[in-house]
């Protein structure tokens, strides 16, 4: 069993701080109910041209020839996949520590966001430190648990003002990479700080990595790769990579101590893949795996924020380096638009700066016009 973090002395619980995200995300959710007119500049849908380059042959397959569909179709079960998802990290992504023992296998990201949070519950663990921001599922599910927080960050990591304050001792952390609104990777001063105090203290980090592997330049290898196999959790998600969000499929990299309790969790508490996600799930390793990779897309990425740049459509921005999403301050006037704002994401600052779907037709339209 993980041991519970034990809280500094005098300790001021951050719950109010992390939960203000979710706050902010409800005013969202009424401000898109109160203007329909708007455009939701924001929006977690998009559209890109390579859908069917990705999809391949499958796109062209009837679905009574997908398999069987009187019987479950169980990711988890899927040794070629978990064999296919370990290749992908050692051969295309240099992440030699990742073996199909640690890869747990399932449909989409928010499933994995609750099985992590619930695995470490179950486990005694009672408090979460974390860096902000947190994804807005995995916040909700920690209110849900009544788990203690403690943020060890002044600022989301791109911001000069951000300071890193660990715990003394042994504890829990989440923190997510990139900072996925603005798409910026964590500092590998960051994640070295992290890696040198997991190390010091035996800590358990688990890693919101949904974002991961979309770097424009094309680097293949996270920096969270560098924290200690034997206590991190990592989540990543192939469909959040190819922005192809119909289908559901993601992954986590557990501690190989861990692995069999935290495929079975997952299993009570999410059940079977459909057929057609666990055949994509396949297709999708087989893409990332190309030279390629996901690049026709994040290059496809890149060219619209220097057009919103160049165009002067967004006048401002953090300079994004993977991703699909900008976070920056539009030249149009704000009443015509609804937008997730820096009070979505935990941080101080940036008046006037959005998050922006790159590949939003509606939001690039609206911005452009």
């Amino acid at each position: 069993m993980l041991p519970s973090p034990v809280a500094d002395a005098g300790r001021i619980d951050d719950r109010e701080l992390l939960f203000s995200e979710l706050s902010a995300h409800d005013r969202l959710g009424d401000a898109l109910i109160e203007r329909p007119g708007s455009v939701f500049v924001s929006d977690w849908n998009g559209d890109h041209p390579f859908m069917d380059q990705f999809l391949g042959d499958l796109g062209g397959v009837p679905i009574g020839k997908l398999g069987s569909l009187g019987t479950y179709s169980r990711m988890d079960e899927d040794l070629e996949l978990s064999d296919a998802v370990a290749e992908l990290h050692v051969r295309r992504y240099g992440e030699t520590s990742v073996t199909p023992g640690r890869c747990v296998t399932g449909a989409g990201s928010t499933s994995f966001l609750t099985t992590l949070l619930m695995y470490q519950f179950l486990q005694g663990v009672r408090e979460i430190s974390y860096l902000p921001p947190v994804y807005y599922n995995a916040a909700w599910w920690i209110r849900k648990l009544g788990m203690g927080v403690r943020r060890v960050a002044s600022d989301v990591d791109f911001s000069d003002s951000a300071e890193l304050s660990l715990p003394e001792g042994r504890g829990l952390l989440w923190l997510t990479d990139p900072v996925w609104f603005a798409g910026v990777p964590l500092r590998d001063a960051t994640i070295d700080r992290i890696a040198d105090w997991q190390q010091r203290t035996g800590s358990t980090v688990i890693v919101d990595g949904t974002f991961q592997y979309m770097r424009w330049d094309g680097a293949a290898k996270e920096a969270s790769d560098r924290l200690d196999p034997d206590l991190t959790f990592r989540l990543v998600c192939p469909t959040k990579t190819l922005a192809m969000h119909g289908f559901r499929f993601a992954y986590a990299i557990v501690p190989p101590q861990h692995a069999a309790a935290f495929t079975e969790l997952h299993k009570r508490l999410h059940g079977a893949a459909g057929l057609v996600d666990r055949l994509f799930a396949h297709r999708a390793v087989e893409v990332l795996g190309t030279q390629e990779g996901a690049l026709p897309l994040m290059s496809f990425a890149r060219d619209r924020y220097q057009q919103l740049l160049a165009s002067g459509a967004v006048t401002e921005a953090v300079e994004p380096e993977s991703g699909f999403f900008v976070f920056g301050r539009p030249s149009v006037d704000a009443t015509t638009y609804v937008a997730m704002d820096i009070n979505c994401f935990g941080g101080e600052g940036y008046p006037g700066f959005v998050r922006v779907n790159l590949l939003n037709p509606a939001a690039i339209s609206l911005l452009t016009r």
